[in-house]
């Protein structure tokens, strides 16, 4: 699969073959750009010049995103949809698979990211009023409307510190105030219930559970490393121990599976079926194919009528 260096965002709505875990995937994007950043601690500025649709996006942490300029359209994993406007935010978990959508057809998407770690989520919690409070029932993704103050943070974060090399107490207290204005403004027992359910001590993941769990979606085993709380050189250790074989051949039997269950159970062009499992060479997908079940898609099909 091609690298995502230098794409834009539209590119990747566009191509359709692969998820982009974010913060870490977003510098691979010319349209999104670091503020402030440490770790998974992060402020990222994106500015999207035209259409991206069906952009599918997982969150490694908590995120915030608040719409400067455009309308953005987040699906959920349950199918809701949340339409955010100028000067509106919303706030998505951790851990999961969504995808978005924007029109360009009214001008460019602009927009500002903040993600927040475990230590951010913890002090937070330490500091906030009533923080023993009990957590209300699942949150999920969830939008907030336009507060002139939170309005005034975003713009000075556009205004100021885009041009400041933040450190990382800054980035720590910029995120802190953002939680605590949004609590002040908004639900606060929404907020405190949202970041609960968004905290954990990540650490090493059950690679096991995480490639059942995952496996359906495109990403590269850099991308599984991380999600895993490996490095990419330990990952690739720890799986060849638990099945026998490199996490990159085992992520190719486990798509071409499913293009073989695609080819024999769905009418789809076998170029759309090699697309839908992350192929942009045909040609390619129909050889390893054939290396693998020892047929062609289209052979193995008309083998079936």
């Amino acid at each position: 699969m091609a690298s995502r260096t230098h794409q834009t965002l539209s590119d990747l709505g566009a191509d359709g073959t692969n998820s982009l875990v974010i913060p870490q995937g977003l510098h691979d994007f010319v349209d999104a750009q670091v503020v402030m950043e440490h770790g998974q601690q992060a402020i990222f500025h994106k500015r999207i010049l035209s259409s991206a649709f069906g952009v599918e996006f997982y969150n490694s942490c908590p995120c915030l995103g608040y719409i400067i300029k455009g309308e953005e359209v987040f699906i959920t994993p349950t199918g809701e949809e949340i339409t955010v406007g100028a000067g509106e935010m919303v706030l998505l978990p951790r851990d999961v698979f969504m995808v978005t959508n924007f029109s360009g057809s009214d001008g460019p998407l602009e927009a500002l990211l903040f993600f927040f770690d475990d230590t951010v989520i913890r002090e937070f919690e330490r500091q906030s009023p009533g923080h023993s409070a009990h957590p209300t029932s699942r949150i999920g993704a969830y939008k907030i409307d336009h507060h002139n103050s939170l309005n005034g943070f975003m713009r000075s974060m556009i205004d100021i510190y885009k041009t400041i090399d933040g450190t990382r107490e800054l980035l720590h207290t910029k995120l802190m105030e953002l939680l605590f204005l949004i609590a002040a403004e908004d639900e606060p027992m929404r907020l405190r219930s949202f970041l609960h359910e968004n905290c954990s001590d990540s650490g090493k993941r059950n690679i096991r559970h995480l490639m059942r769990e995952h496996c359906a979606h495109n990403l590269s085993v850099h991308d599984y490393a991380h999600l895993s709380g490996r490095s990419v050189s330990a990952f690739n250790r720890e799986f060849k121990r638990q099945f026998g074989v490199a996490p990159s051949k085992w992520l190719i039997e486990q798509r071409l599976t499913r293009a073989r269950d695609a080819v024999l159970s769905t009418d789809a062009s076998i170029t759309e079926i090699g697309f839908e499992i992350g192929y942009e060479s045909t040609s390619h997908f129909i050889a390893q194919f054939k290396s693998m079940f020892g047929t062609t898609p289209k052979r193995l099909r008309l083998e079936q009528l």
